[in-house]
């Protein structure tokens, strides 16, 4: 019996009331070009899913081989929804049973873990190369990170959540707003300065981010004074 497809998506009239919420999006810089090689049909499943693979480790805890330390990672908090994209995917946390926001403790962590995925990630796809043989595979993943409102849209005749509000919005713009700075995060998260310091990170503005002008943002120091001078004046500015 054929599949039946509805004409359109249709949501219940009434959205959730407003949650609080940590967001993580994730992009593959140079995905389309990959996906664009003669029978990548083959080789995209398995590319994607070594990917997921170390994102899974990075949240959900395991064995980081890109690593040297060799360090195993604890579980973090699980999140309420995982949407794949096409080139990246969509996590969104609401705090734990109880809690009204999320410890500075689970925002450090998946900073961190996050940073260490982009910044090994030449390591993840040598791993990549067992069972992907293309040459041409997207050399960059890139993270934006945000925390605040989100809605929750139930489908018609479904149990299927999709999720909307100007936190997601802000970290998907995130991950693509510095190419060369392969992970950003929304100052929203709430980190304090000493914090911040404390495992390298700083904050600036980022001047020229559509839709949330003169937005303060967390970045890697290293990172950042790294940046040509050209890019630093023209998308971000001094606190």
């Amino acid at each position: 019996m054929a599949r039946r497809i509805e004409r359109t998506i249709r949501f219940d009239s009434t959205a959730s009331r407003a949650k609080n919420a940590f967001v993580l999006v994730y992009d593959l810089e140079g995905f389309s070009r990959f996906f664009n090689q003669p029978d990548v049909q083959d080789y995209v499943p398995k590319f994607i899913n070594r990917v997921q693979e170390a994102i899974g480790i990075a949240l959900f805890g395991g064995s980081p081989y890109w690593e040297p330390e060799g360090e195993i990672y604890e579980p973090l908090l699980a999140p309420i929804h995982e949407k794949f994209l096409g080139d990246g995917a969509l996590f969104v946390w609401t705090p734990p049973k109880g809690e009204k926001t999320f410890s500075e403790d689970f925002a450090v962590r998946i900073c961190n873990r996050l940073w260490n995925v982009k910044n090994f990630f030449p390591q993840i796809l040598r791993k990549c190369a067992d069972d992907v043989p293309v040459l041409e595979l997207p050399q960059r993943i890139r993270f934006g990170v945000a925390r605040g409102t989100v809605y929750e849209l139930t489908r018609t005749r479904s149990n299927k959540k999709e999720y909307i509000g100007f936190c997601i919005n802000l970290a998907s713009r995130l991950q693509k707003y510095c190419p060369d700075l392969g992970f950003i995060a929304s100052a929203r998260i709430g980190l304090p300065e000493a914090t911040l310091e404390k495992h390298g990170y700083t904050r600036v503005v980022a001047s020229k981010l559509r839709g949330f002008p003169k937005e303060i943002v967390i970045v890697d120091k290293k990172e950042f004074e790294r940046l040509d001078e050209a890019v630093r004046s023209e998308l971000f500015e001094s606190l």
